[in-house]
């Protein structure tokens, strides 16, 4: 086909949203859409070449994927073994194991398939983390040449007039099922091939069907015009929000199509815009760009131990990215890319170098997991040593923490299970963290503790999380109830215990160090219809306790222990490892309460009913400041969950401020 200088130029206007939505700049929080941009270019291409060939009766399979080889294994290569050195001096044991894993599953290229197993979502703050984690879009278009060449040759061969048609109906039917399963299953609607098949299937339809198409030049003009708007809005108008692939996929993958189609029989106003100079250039670092802005991004928000990026650091990480970018096209990609007849490497060059090479990597991947991360490769006795002073969760918490139905839900306390009163702790994961200072003080209170926890699920009756696909708010609906159902129908239970990261909830939105996660809280019950985040926490929490008091229960509400603007125990790892300073900078106790604030004031207003008491923690632990450790022991296991030893601090004040203590009559 003949070379088209707009759609290099469309490349780059997916590639810069891209790079600017990872590196946190203010105004791109659509820059994903960039990966949607690609897959119609990508699906367009191809589709292009192999028709061309087999009407010719020249297309090779073998050529086709020699042709991919030369195109992405090189500069991907280069990336993996960059990726492997800096993790030896950056990563900690586990995280250089985790990176081995997904290095083989990109090297196999499934990697979306490990993501989607491995790290949960897309747009979660853990996963700016992870320096492979955007190989998963390599893997999807991989998956997608497995089948889709030979496919396209079974029926240019057998069924030739149901080409078309054919593909047409591919494409309808992941469209369709990405629609139904984003809002349902939106990790495994993200990562995977068949909700993706339908974007690179536009492109592939573009091409298939242009031969047929003339249009006057204003419609052309209209259409590229459109394209354009299609394409740039979402990048300006969309987040991490968004349902995505689903119905929202659409704008930015028609806005491509549109703009492929109006240049197609010669230069409109977009396509001359999109073939500028500029817009070329990056367009033709665009691959070697996406492969090593990720990475670059990754490695530097594992050493600053935070997500989101300063502005300069933002700057740093872009013109690196940049820079890696052009040289890795100038003396790695080009050089694979000239064909055997121009003097370039042969067929059977190529095949054995890519084999090679994902055999070596492949080996030094496997070497990091067998060896746990390299950890005795790469840090004395005495450093791994002090890592296990950590004080990380307890095993309690370990054993107990997730749904369990309610014959199966662990118990603590009092020796004597039939006769003893019974308290019931209910919550998200903050109550599975506090749990080893709950266990002590129903030791000491003579009480028998019953357990339930489900993680990211509050202690919210009949609301729903934005954020959480409907099958997920419904099982945390189920929990809930089956709990309580528990507690109301058992006179022996005289306190309810509702333990939950309260700020979470009433901010709907993450600290700093965690990434730009925000959602709604949905009132279910309809009493609070549109109403913000603390006030629907505050309408559920005051059903649920009328309904405990109502049945002669005592409620009592835990707030949150302090959020951490950063991951304590990462701090103290590359302390231990890497000699990296420990940045003392705590939490003060008036930053904690400029946050939670609202939240609080929404608890304190629930806790104005009679047998309800509300416990404030961050008064106690912060004077003014925060505590996060005592040596090399930490009281928290990341920036918001407490450690075993964490919750320890918490057993004399709880002591003192839960109601119901012993009588005198009932000390042994």
């Amino acid at each position: 086909m003949n070379y088209r200088a707009d759609i290099d130029g469309l490349r780059a206007l997916a590639v810069a949203p891209v790079v600017l939505y990872h590196a946190g700049v203010v105004g791109f929080g659509g820059g994903f859409v960039g990966v949607d941009i690609f897959f119609v270019i990508s699906g367009y291409l191809i589709t292009t070449i192999i028709m061309a060939e087999l009407a010719e009766g020249s297309f090779s399979i073998l050529r086709f994927y020699e042709r991919r080889a030369r195109r992405i294994l090189p500069a991907f290569f280069a990336v993996v073994a960059a990726s492997l050195a800096a993790g030896w001096f950056i990563l900690v044991p586990g995280d250089y194991d985790n990176m081995g894993q997904s290095i083989i599953s990109a090297l196999l290229f499934v990697s979306n398939m490990w993501f989607w197993q491995n790290s949960g979502d897309y747009f979660g703050g853990a996963t700016d983390y992870l320096p492979m984690l955007h190989t998963w879009s390599l893997a999807v278009e991989e998956q997608f040449y497995i089948f889709f060449p030979l496919l396209l040759m079974a029926l240019h061969r057998y069924a030739r007039r149901l080409l078309l048609p054919a593909i047409g109906l591919l494409v309808l039917g992941s469209l369709v099922l990405a629609i139904h399963a984003t809002p349902r299953m939106p990790s495994a609607s993200f990562y995977l091939l068949p909700t993706r098949i339908w974007e690179l299937g536009i492109g592939s339809l573009l091409a298939l069907g242009l031969p047929r198409i003339e249009a006057p030049r204003a419609l052309r003009e209209a259409a590229g015009l459109l394209g354009l708007i299609s394409v740039l809005a979402p990048v300006f108008l969309y987040n991490s929000q968004m349902q995505f692939p689903g119905v929202a996929a659409l704008p930015p993958v028609l806005g491509a199509a549109l703009l492929i189609w109006a240049g197609t029989a010669g230069p409109v106003w977009a396509s001359r815009l999109l073939s500028l100079r500029p817009m070329v250039w990056i367009g033709l670092i665009s691959y070697s760009l996406y492969l090593w802005h990720w990475p670059i991004m990754a490695f530097v928000r594992n050493r600053l131990f935070s997500v989101e990026l300063d502005p300069a650091w933002q700057v740093v990480t872009v013109l690196a990215s940049v820079l890696a970018g052009w040289i890795s096209w100038r003396i790695v990609e080009r050089p694979f890319r000239v064909p055997s007849r121009q003097g370039g490497m042969t067929q059977r060059r190529i095949f054995a170098m890519s084999g090679a090479g994902m055999a070596a990597l492949g080996a030094l991947a496997v070497a990091v997991i067998l060896t746990g991360g390299m950890a005795t490769q790469r840090f004395s006795d005495a450093q791994l040593a002090a890592l296990e002073t950590i004080v990380g969760p307890s095993e309690e918490r370990q054993e107990c923490s997730g749904v369990r139905p309610i014959s199966r839900l662990c118990t603590f306390g009092s020796a004597d299970p039939e006769t003893a009163p019974r308290w019931l702790m209910l919550g998200d994961s903050h109550a599975a963290s506090m749990l080893p200072a709950m266990i002590d003080l129903s030791e000491s209170r003579g009480r028998r503790l019953v357990f339930a926890n489900k993680g990211g699920c509050p202690p919210l009756p009949q609301v729903h999380r934005s954020d959480m696909p409907p099958s997920e708010n419904a099982r945390c609906e189920v929990f809930r109830q089956a709990a309580l159902d528990m507690a109301l129908s058992d006179d022996r239970f005289e306190t309810v215990f509702l333990v939950a990261r309260w700020p979470l909830y009433g901010e709907g939105r993450q600290v700093r160090s965690e990434g730009h996660t925000s959602f709604r809280l949905i009132d279910t019950a309809g009493n609070a219809p549109g109403a913000s985040n603390t006030a629907v926490l505050e309408a559920s929490l005051e059903r649920l306790a009328r309904q405990l008091i109502d049945r002669g229960k005592t409620v009592v509400i835990v707030q949150s222990v302090p959020e951490l603007p950063w991951n304590a125990v990462d701090r103290i790892e590359s302390e231990i490892l890497f000699g990296v300073p420990f940045l003392d900078d705590r939490e003060t106790l008036a930053r904690v309460q400029a946050r939670q604030a609202a939240t609080n004031a929404a608890l304190a207003a629930v806790g104005v009913q009679p047998s309800v008491t509300v416990i404030p923690l961050a008064e106690v632990l912060c004077t003014p400041d925060c505590p996060v450790r005592v040596g090399l022991n930490s009281y928290y296991r990341d920036n918001n969950h407490i450690t075993a030893l964490g919750a320890k601090l918490l057993v004399p004040f709880l002591d003192r401020a839960v109601p119901g203590g012993l009588t005198a009559s009932e000390n042994p």
